[in-house]
């Protein structure tokens, strides 16, 4: 994939609501049409992703390099890599599309692209990224920082998106 297309990155504690922020973004963006990649960050390698003993696990535990589990509407791919890649060279290497727009969730200490930060009044903390120059918002319920982006209303965080970091209609 040689075309250039617009990463950001969604980061915060554990727990901070992410997710859930992420997947609302997502839902807002394909209704538009747009085309949207998600990579989300497992720095511990703890995610689930396979029940151990079905036949996918198996041929990994086997050591198969890589194992290509195909359905009539989805195809996962779990791929063995030797050292630990930056997001971008994960969606080159990994996708067959071209996107309107990525987005990342985590990946807060990687740099080469811009990030909000996700925290919430319960979560009584400061900033992880509070001097980093990659920090380009917050997604919150009260923290003072400009811009910041109410984390109850999505659709505001999709229109800043759509006027930054994409062009104003989905590719065709």
């Amino acid at each position: 994939m040689d075309k250039r297309f617009p990463i950001i990155g969604i980061v915060g504690a554990h727990n901070s609501g992410k997710t859930t922020f992420i997947e609302k973004v997502i839902k807002i963006l394909k209704k538009r049409g747009y085309k949207v990649i998600a990579v989300k960050h497992d720095p511990k390698g703890k995610a689930k992703i396979d029940t151990e003993g079905k036949d996918s696990y198996r041929f990994q535990q086997a050591g198969a390099d890589e194992v290509i589990l195909v359905s009539p509407k989805k195809i996962t791919t779990f791929t063995k890599t030797d050292e630990e890649m930056s997001p971008l060279e994960i969606v080159k290497k990994f996708s067959h599309l071209s996107p309107d727009i990525v987005i990342l969730e985590g990946f807060k200490w990687y740099k080469g692209f811009d990030k909000f930060e996700v925290i919430r009044k319960e979560e009584n903390r400061y900033l992880l990224l509070k001097d980093n120059p990659e920090l380009k918002g917050v997604i919150t319920d009260y923290y003072p920082y400009s811009p910041s982006f109410d984390i109850n209303n999505p659709k505001e965080f999709v229109e800043f998106l759509i006027k930054r970091y994409t062009s104003t209609s989905p590719q065709e």
